[in-house]
């Protein structure tokens, strides 16, 4: 797999740390696009070259229709698609914009908006990880093909990774979130959408904390894109206890072995490895 380009400038590092967000230029090749888009027809298709040992509850499944699909750890199950997850200078550039020795693959996410529908409500990612130590992870988001506004790009509210942590962000799937709409409402000055347009090789960055969502494909084709979740090396994980009083967990913690204190070890080289440094 090769690429063009190079790591983040000072410039970059400075704009992605004020802003939450940052879009590389062109740094995959068409070959590397490719090689992705197949490997995600063939996990369409039912193919593996390994399996999960657990099922993932919100993964999309056939019977679901053609309706939004998100799947997860897909680059543990579909060799095409580890080639771009694990890329290691994807991982550079993740390191590099976060301050990090170390970048580790936290999970990995394919999303498919079908023509016509598919929108994502807005929702940051520290919010699904609570059981993690660092505040330093990030998502590279890969479209594979063209995106704009039309195809529904994501977008991100500027400047959010800075705002004081809010709670129940756990809003992938609901649009029209109570939460949201009152974070929102409390300061419409500070709600900046800023839609990323991107062309075919680009990669969008986005700090953990950063707000962001998508709308509607209203395009006559699919939008395909991986979300690459990366952690610092410095990440553990920790027992984190919900207003609930249940204790919170993610799938990690059911896929990682456990360390000598029998906790979930998210250094685990199977689930996931470290890509930088290689």
């Amino acid at each position: 797999m090769t690429l063009a380009g190079g790591v983040p400038t000072g410039d970059d590092v400075a704009f992605f740390r004020e802003h939450g967000w940052w879009v590389s230029p062109i740094v995959l090749t068409e070959d590397v696009l490719a090689t992705a888009r197949y490997g995600a027809a063939r996990y369409y298709d039912g193919e593996h070259d390994a399996r999960l040992l657990v099922e993932v509850p919100t993964d999309w499944k056939p019977a679901d229709g053609d309706v939004l699909r998100q799947n997860d750890y897909v680059s543990l199950q579909v060799r095409e698609v580890a080639e771009l997850a694990r890329h290691p200078t994807l991982a550079a550039m993740a390191a590099r914009l976060v301050g990090a020795s170390e970048i580790r693959l936290f999970h990995d996410q394919l999303v498919y908006k079908p023509p016509g529908g598919g929108g994502v409500g807005w929702h940051n990612d520290r919010s699904y990880w609570t059981t993690c130590t660092s505040d330093d992870m990030l998502t590279a988001w890969v479209p594979l093909s063209d995106v704009d506004e039309e195809m529904g790009t994501l977008a991100v509210i500027d400047g959010s990774h800075r705002w004081a942590p809010a709670e129940g962000l756990e809003t992938f799937g609901d649009a029209e979130s109570p939460i949201v709409n009152a974070l929102r409402d409390s300061d419409r000055q500070r709600w900046r959408p800023r839609s990323l347009a991107l062309s075919a090789g680009q990669v969008s960055f986005h700090h953990c904390r950063t707000i962001h969502g998508s709308g509607p494909n209203r395009r006559d084709r699919p939008r395909v894109a991986l979300a690459i979740h990366y952690q610092d090396g410095s990440n553990r994980w920790r027992r984190q206890v919900g207003r609930d009083g249940r204790s919170r967990g993610h799938i990690n913690d059911l896929l990682c072995r456990r360390d000598a204190e029998g906790r979930p070890d998210y250094r685990d080289d199977e689930i996931c490895p470290r890509l930088w440094p290689v």
